[in-house]
């Protein structure tokens, strides 16, 4: 089946999502390489800890696994294949357009190295979204913390 076929094979809502996350993608893609952070970085939200859980309502998880395959999807037709923290703030817009929260985690792997690694994830209460990772390799950026680009 080829890709036209696949993508036509798609529920309408599906369709809509997929062209939605390829234009966050590539807003985000641009933001985060062309703009200085301490100019966008307002736009995460929160960042660095979760939510409470005892204050989120129930979420429809069925929307949020939707939103996590359009991001997918629109990632391989998207140029230059956007890392994951453009993937997070593009899933995180959209969730947020359907009225869900999602936590936003950035941080860099503890393993010692000559250099750093960074990486920036999305989950709405223990489901995620983007950024698949074990938790436990990053120590979490917080938002009073340096810069992150």
């Amino acid at each position: 089946m080829s890709k036209l076929q696949s993508f036509l094979a798609l529920d309408g809502a599906d369709r809509i999502a997929t062209f939605e996350a390829m234009g966050l993608l590539l807003y985000a893609r641009l933001l985060v390489a062309m703009v200085p952070p301490r100019r966008w970085r307002s736009r995460f939200g929160s960042i660095g800890c979760a939510s409470p859980q005892g204050g989120r309502e129930a979420v429809d998880l069925g929307t949020v696994r939707r939103m996590r395959l359009a991001v997918m999807r629109a990632l391989r037709h998207v140029p230059g294949a956007p890392n994951c923290l453009p993937q997070a703030l593009a899933a995180r817009w959209m969730l947020e357009r359907r009225g869900i929260a999602s936590d936003l985690y950035i941080g860099t792997q503890r393993a010692p190295g000559d250099h750093p690694r960074f990486h920036a994830w999305l989950k709405v209460g223990e489901e995620w979204v983007t950024g698949l990772c074990d938790e436990g390799e990053y120590a979490l950026f917080s938002t009073g913390d340096a810069e992150v680009a």
